[in-house]
């Protein structure tokens, strides 16, 4: 081999070497921008999973509070609270706004 098809041979090798860094560096950009984007991402996921876990804690908090306060209330000694007897249910029957009494549809008049 010449001295001159030496230097042509050892001018492509440096070429390529050339083209090869510069198509790595691209890559390492790209790579970077990509890890630059899954951190954000991972932020942004992050702020959530905080934000949901605070709202999660005072949901909790707030039913705590509210069956702590019905258990104040000592509701099992209500006895028949709400029931009517079948006088009341009669006048409410027979109860409307113009005077008039209307059959009402109730479970004893009803096949089941």
């Amino acid at each position: 081999m010449t001295l001159i098809e030496s230097s042509r041979l050892l001018q492509e090798r440096v070429n390529k070497a050339v083209a090869l860094i510069g198509r790595l560096r691209a890559d390492k950009l790209e790579l970077i921008d990509r890890l630059n984007m899954v951190v954000n991402h991972n932020n942004e996921l992050q702020e959530l999973l905080d934000k949901s876990s605070a709202d999660q804690a005072a949901i909790e908090s707030a039913i705590t509070e509210s069956l702590d306060t019905l258990d104040n209330l000592d509701l099992d000694n209500i006895g028949d609270f709400g029931t009517m007897d079948s006088s009341e249910l009669e006048a409410a029957e027979s109860f409307t706004l113009d005077g008039a009494a209307q059959e009402i549809e109730t479970f004893e008049n009803s096949n089941f």
